[in-house]
């Protein structure tokens, strides 16, 4: 054997024997590989851009912590200063506004339709409808007046606001309260009861027959 020939030997590579070439391990290598997730989503922020928001609330609003929070990472996305991001703030006010006011108009026009829906069944009610929904409306009034809660009181004032005045049930409670009024004779009198054999004993307790 020849030297030429022992050094071709001695300079076969790994590959030439069926052996790859391994990468160099992570902590024996002299610099460990930059994992490419640790700088995705990590931008410095612009010049300008504070770390949190002096926002002023648009008149007649006020502004949320927590919504506040919850823009605060937008804002800095976005690359907005304070303001810039406070220019914005009368854009979003009346967004805002404008939910409430059609939340409002919802809520009323949901109201009204329940109104209309209790009145029109009391007004069908066989008891308390139809032929005698006058007397009902009148024997109720009164049941209201001889407890004291007359027009204008903060109960009257509850049943027209809120449309319970028009509920069956509320309707049918005060008839039957005023019925039972009208059938014992009992009046309200710094707070107790009296029939009218009580008022005839009181007014003339010679005169009321004993017993009887």
């Amino acid at each position: 054997m020849n030297d030429e020939t022992s050094m071709q030997s001695s300079e076969t590579t790994p590959e030439a024997d069926g052996f790859e070439e391994f990468e160099p391990s992570v902590l024996g290598g002299d610099e460990p590989a930059e994992d490419p997730a640790d700088s995705e989503g990590e931008t410095e922020p612009e010049a300008g851009v504070p770390d949190s928001y002096d926002l002023a609330a648009p008149e007649g609003l006020t502004l949320d912590p927590a919504a506040i929070a919850l823009a605060t990472p937008v804002f800095r996305e976005l690359g907005l200063s304070n303001e810039q991001a406070n220019r914005l703030m009368p854009v979003a006010g009346q967004f805002a506004q404008g939910l409430l006011d059609r939340h409002n108009r919802q809520m009323l026009g949901q109201v009204q339709a329940d109104r209309k829906a209790w009145l029109d069944a009391a007004q069908a009610d066989p008891e308390i409808g139809g032929r005698h929904w006058a007397a009902t409306i009148g024997t109720a009034a009164k049941a209201l007046d001889a407890l004291g809660l007359v027009k204008g009181s903060p109960f009257r004032v509850l049943l027209d606001e809120s449309g319970l005045g028009n509920h069956p049930e509320m309707i049918r409670a005060f008839q039957r309260v005023g019925q039972a009024i009208g059938e014992d004779g009992f009046e309200r009198s710094s707070g107790i009861h009296h029939s009218k054999r009580d008022r005839a004993e009181t007014l003339y307790p010679e005169d009321t027959p004993k017993g009887g």
